[in-house]
Formats: C-alpha cells, structure tokens, sequence
C-alpha cells in the first residue's frame, strides 16, 4: 500500500462514523507487511481505540508489534503507553514516559498534536498542572496574536480550561481562548 492509499484509508476509517474503529486500524495495518509504511500508523490507531475500550491487553500487543518500528503520524506510541499507565494507575511509569516525553519534545521528535494528546490524558487522570504544561510546551515558540492552527487553537483553548481549573491568573492566551470561544458562539 503506498503512503496515499494509507493515508486515505486511515482518514476513511478515523474520521467516518464506524464504531469498529480499532477492529479496522488493526485489519488495515495487519494488512500492510512489517516495515512498510502505514503499519505503524494503523497499530497505533487501533492501540488507541483499544484504550478507549479499556481493552488495555489488546491495545499493549498492538504496540508490541510496533515497538521497533518508526514513529508515524502526529501521535507518539509513548503518549499511548502514557494513556495505559495513568488509566493503570502506575505513577512510576506515568513520570518516566512523561521523562521521556519531555527529551523528545526537545529533541522536536513529537508532534503538538502528540503534546495536546498528553495534556488531554493528563486533565483525564487529574493531573491538572502535568495538563497545563503539555498544552502550553508547544506553544512556547507561538505568538499568541498571530495566526495559529488547528492544534494550536486547540491547546490555547484546553489551556485556558486547565488555568480556569487552577485557578490561575488569566493571561494572553486565555484571551485568545476567549476570542475563538467567542468566534465559535457567534
């Protein structure tokens, strides 16, 4: 498959509205022979499918299999293991992939969607301050007055969610915030 007709058909199956989406992530990339490309994207789709299921097992076998391969999309397979941990509880393993995180994000090896993702997790667990620096990691280098993008206004938006949550100062970016949710209502 190349990488056109995978990217079609993973936007076909993540954005159409089919309730077997990790059952589909996982035939699509079972389909595509090992180091091809579209067979990590699809593995890690289905793996985050399988988490939202609490089918926590499935999703960790998935991940298994890619372990090796490279990263592909805008989600980092850590992010996901992240996911597991915190639903899981463990604490330990929470931090050190959020370790981990931190030294790709510097690295620029994940994507904002990737940081967005694990501020989301992170808000979900209750670990509000961890949210609130994931949403705001990629916007350090963005001018808040300038256009953004999808992702961007979606972390400045979770942002301001997270600071309202802690009660936080409002700031530049909880204006913007407030600008695009007005946008939105009008």
């Amino acid at each position: 498959m190349d990488t056109y007709d995978a990217e079609n058909l993973f936007d076909e199956i993540e954005y159409g509205t089919g309730k077997d989406k990790a059952e589909a992530h996982e035939k699509a990339g079972r389909s595509i022979p090992v180091g091809e490309h579209g067979r990590v994207l699809f593995f890690q789709a289905a793996a985050e499918h399988w988490v939202l299921r609490d089918e926590i097992e499935h999703a960790r076998s998935l991940l298994a299999e890619i372990a090796d391969g490279p990263d592909e999309g805008v989600l980092s397979v850590r992010a996901i293991y992240l996911t597991i941990a915190l639903k899981e509880g463990d604490g330990d393993e929470a931090e050190k992939l959020l370790g981990q995180l931190l030294v790709d994000f510097r690295a620029v090896r994940i994507t904002s969607t990737t940081c967005h993702y694990l501020g989301e997790s992170l808000r979900d667990a209750g670990e509000l301050k961890k949210a609130h620096r994931w949403f705001t990691l990629p916007l350090s280098n963005v001018d808040p007055d300038e256009d953004l993008d999808t992702i961007e206004e979606m972390c400045v938006e979770s942002r301001a969610a997270v600071r309202r949550e802690l009660g936080l100062p409002h700031d530049r970016y909880d204006m913007v915030a407030d600008e695009l949710s007005a946008m939105s209502d009008s």
